[in-house]
């Protein structure tokens, strides 16, 4: 106990407030790990609804490494700055705190951030889809393992522990929402912990499967100005455009998109494929097509689920892996230096022929 260790007076209270963050940060990870675990089970237990709907060509083989990553970083998704709309359907103050504070630490503290969630290892395993759920019922071990090691560079740094803490993150007097402050928790939400991996599963299904977006840059203001370009009134609850079409509206980027299928005739069609994936809870509309956005606009297409930006910041875009293509003679958004297109082209035949059918998707 503390009180039995002699410390200079002088400095007591600051050892205190030092004992009290190590034992606070502990059992943050721990209550996460937990919310992890149940997370894991949650996506198991659904999986093979999820392979009897979108994996109609092929079981894709998926990198065991970003089946780990996606769930282990499930919780800072939902408080990545590029997704913060996530949270705004998540009541539970403790784990819109739990969210917040471990994406701010990982960006006050990168080395801590990349051990937690290390990318570009060198992992050949792969998973087919229909393994899925024994692997998740067994991923404690891996899961408990990549944990460790970012915890134990936490303890062991000093400059990098002060950093994650600041400010009392983990145990200052306002950090969940009981009376008493007492130490941030990560509650046992399963369901919300487990939205990062359940869009990159069925993301990276739907692209091995054939399935790709195009999109309208927009920007598309209002729902009415949607109307007015698309002849379709937008549902306030889904954003999707009329009643028949796959066609989305991002209420938060203001681009519109289309679902296509580029797979055989006993795929869904894209209008339910929407609907299964919005019925099923397996991702978010706006985070599976504006990330895929996001993802190929950085030049990450076909990347890590999670990524670091050159200053130290989590970039979690490429958990969703869904394909995105520019239509036949629209401007390109993203180019290189030597003027390539980061995005696809649907519809292109030769240079400066389209063909229209094709360029069409699922915009008529």
């Amino acid at each position: 106990m503390l009180q039995d260790i002699k410390v200079d007076p002088s400095i007591l209270p600051w050892v205190r407030y030092t004992v009290k963050n190590i034992y606070a940060i502990n059992n943050f990870f721990v209550t996460y790990y937990l919310a992890l675990q149940n997370a894991a089970g949650i996506v198991g237990n659904n999986i093979q609804k999820m392979i009897d709907v979108v994996d109609v060509v092929v079981q894709p083989a998926v990198p065991f490494q970003e089946i780990l990553l996606s769930l282990a970083v499930g919780l800072a998704f939902l408080g990545a700055p590029s997704f913060a709309t996530t949270l705004l359907g998540i009541k539970a103050v403790s784990l819109r705190a739990s969210a917040q504070a471990l994406v701010i630490s990982s960006q006050q503290a990168p080395n801590i951030g990349r051990a937690l969630w290390p990318t570009g290892t060198d992992q050949s395993r792969f998973i087919q889809t229909a393994e899925l759920q024994l692997q998740l019922a067994n991923i404690s071990s891996a899961m408990s393992a990549m944990m460790d090691g970012g915890v134990r560079l936490l303890m062991t740094e000093p400059v990098s522990f002060v950093n994650y803490a600041d400010n009392g993150r983990y145990s200052g007097p306002n950090v969940t929402d009981t009376a008493e402050g007492s130490p941030l928790t990560v509650p046992s939400a399963g369901d919300a912990v487990a939205y990062a991996l359940k869009t990159y599963l069925v993301s990276y299904s739907m692209w091995q499967n054939k399935w790709y977006s195009t999109f309208k840059l927009g920007p598309y203001l209002t729902v009415d100005d949607v109307k007015r370009a698309f002849g379709c009134e937008i549902d306030s609850e889904t954003g999707l455009c009329g009643q028949d079409r796959a066609i989305y509206w991002s209420p938060y980027t203001y681009r519109v998109y289309s679902l296509s299928s580029a797979g055989p005739d006993e795929a869904l069609e894209p209008r339910e494929m929407i609907k299964t994936i919005l019925s099923y809870g397996w991702a978010p509309l706006s985070i599976l097509f504006d990330g895929g956005f996001n993802c190929t606009s950085e030049g990450r297409a076909g990347s890590s689920a999670v990524n670091f930006n050159y200053d130290g910041t989590l970039d979690l875009s490429c958990v969703s892996q869904l394909p995105m293509y520019t239509n036949c003679g629209d401007m390109c958004p993203t180019t290189l230096g030597n003027g390539s297109c980061l995005f696809g082209n649907v519809g292109v035949v030769k240079p400066g022929y389209c063909d229209s059918y094709n360029s069409l998707g699922s915009w008529n």
